[in-house]
């Protein structure tokens, strides 16, 4: 063999072994690439849902906040009766009350009435003689003082009406003790015939909601009263502050049979 051909065959493994050396080195470089690409991207992406849940977390705390902001204002802001007022001011000037006719049946309970005295819910409603009807608490501050003048001075317009009875059902039992309802009563200058109600919360509920005037709470009491010529007749139903005109003018309205 000559010097060439030696020569050849001692070549053929070093380019081999270098081919092989290069292409091991290309292909960690690119496995090295690879994976630096893939680790970039699981990054970003672990970063982007990172970011995605800070968000969506901030946005949950955020809501939190507002709830606790809502709660505190609920429990120890100064208006808890912002509700009552801004339903009166939107009523203010505008005819909005709204007669309806329905035919509701009073429960068969046992409350008190001002004096303390047991009164029989069913019979008390279910009167003959013509009844005006609305219901109330002691404390309210907007709505129930509007109702209650109201009823005054048609109690003393209709002073020589002695067919008629005027009747404020308590929905907040638990403070309007017969004491307070005597107090209210006085304060309201209520003849005889102005019966103020109470009893227990569960007796109450259950009469507000005969009437469909039960909203859960008295803090969403809403301005209703109610109005009937005899037992027979339908309750007449008027959403709103009517006023003592109105109510006047209904009572003859109910005496003519109408």
């Amino acid at each position: 063999m000559n010097r060439k051909n030696i020569k050849s065959l001692l070549t053929k493994p070093v380019k081999a072994g270098l081919a092989v050396a290069a292409l091991t080195v290309l292909s960690t470089s690119l496995l090295q690439a690879h994976e630096a690409n893939q680790h970039q991207q699981t990054t970003e992406m672990n970063s982007e849902d990172s970011h995605t849940q800070h968000q969506a977390m901030m946005a949950e705390m955020k809501m939190d906040h507002n709830a606790h902001e809502g709660h505190t204002m609920a429990t120890e802001g100064e208006d808890p009766h912002a509700h009552h007022k801004a339903m009166m001011s939107n009523m203010a000037g505008k005819d909005q009350v709204q007669r309806s006719s329905h035919d509701y049946k009073a429960p068969h309970l046992t409350m008190l009435n001002q004096h303390g005295e047991p009164v029989a819910i069913d019979k008390l409603l279910n009167s003959d003689k013509p009844v005006l009807v609305n219901f109330i608490f002691t404390t309210c501050p907007t709505i129930c003082p509007v109702l209650s003048s109201t009823f005054s001075i048609v109690n003393r317009e209709l002073a020589g009406a002695e067919d008629l009875s005027m009747i404020s059902i308590s929905i907040d039992p638990e403070e309007d003790t017969p004491e307070a309802l005597q107090r209210y009563a006085k304060k309201f200058e209520a003849r005889d015939n102005w019966s103020f109600i109470t009893g227990s919360v569960e007796d109450s509920i259950q009469l507000q909601k005969a009437f469909d005037i039960y909203r859960g709470s008295k803090m969403n009491h809403e301005p209703v009263t109610y109005l009937r010529a005899s037992a027979d007749k339908p309750w007449t139903r008027l959403d709103g502050f009517p006023s003592s005109e109105q109510l006047v003018s209904e009572y003859h309205h109910m005496k003519m049979g109408h």
